[in-house]
């Protein structure tokens, strides 16, 4: 009886030195470390912030209107390569003077025009890491357009309604802008801008009838 108990006692202790040891090498809570879960929302958020930028390839600038349209008021500007935020599914818009235009929400909400179907368009991709693009030559030449002045449009002597009129130019028809040339409010304070012309004759044409020559 005596050896029996002394070898249980044995089994004993040796079974807690086998559950010490290996108690000692299991890792307790402290020491696991749990991966955090990685949430893709930001990285998410910025590939859509990334597709819906552009940046203004137009040397002049773009005006940002109220509405897909020339005739609409401007609210706004963006300068040349100026980023823009384009709206959620903004495909375009064909507007009624036939052009493509496109709906901003920042740095101003509104709409832009991204030029006719068969042009190049105003608008490049923002990934376009090109250093310094060298701007193509900024064209001086406009037409009057058809929606907005369908009976043409009067050459004035100076920048308004009430000056001396030295012309017109038919409805479609080409002007040439001044060379350095910039919007000039209307001297009577009307909602309206004037820009100076030398060709086919010299004087003011209202700025809100003009749209871009097509190629």
């Amino acid at each position: 009886m005596n050896n029996l108990g002394l070898r249980s006692q044995s089994f004993r202790v040796l079974t807690l030195v086998v559950l010490a040891v290996m108690g000692s090498q299991l890792p307790t809570l402290a020491n696991i470390q749990t991966k955090p879960q990685t949430s893709n929302s930001e990285a998410q958020m910025a590939q859509s912030r990334s597709s819906l930028c552009r940046r203004i390839g137009e040397p002049q600038g773009l005006a940002v209107h109220a509405r897909p349209t020339p005739t609409s008021p401007v609210i706004g500007g963006v300068g040349f390569k100026t980023e823009v935020t384009l709206a959620n599914n903004s495909t375009g818009t064909r507007g009624p003077d036939g052009r493509n235009w496109i709906e901003i929400t920042a740095p101003v909400k509104g709409y832009i025009s991204n030029g006719f179907p068969d042009a190049t368009g105003n608008l490049l991709d923002c990934g376009d890491q090109a250093e310094n693009p060298k701007p193509t030559p900024a064209s001086l030449c406009r037409q009057v357009d058809l929606y907005a002045a369908p009976r043409g449009v009067v050459v004035r002597e100076k920048p308004s309604r009430f000056s001396e009129r030295v012309g017109g130019v038919v409805s479609g028809g080409r002007v040439r802008l001044v060379e350095n040339y910039k919007l000039i409010p209307d001297t009577n304070g009307e909602k309206r801008d004037w820009v100076e012309i030398s060709e086919p004759l010299e004087g003011f044409i209202s700025a809100n009838t003009l749209i871009m020559c097509r190629k």
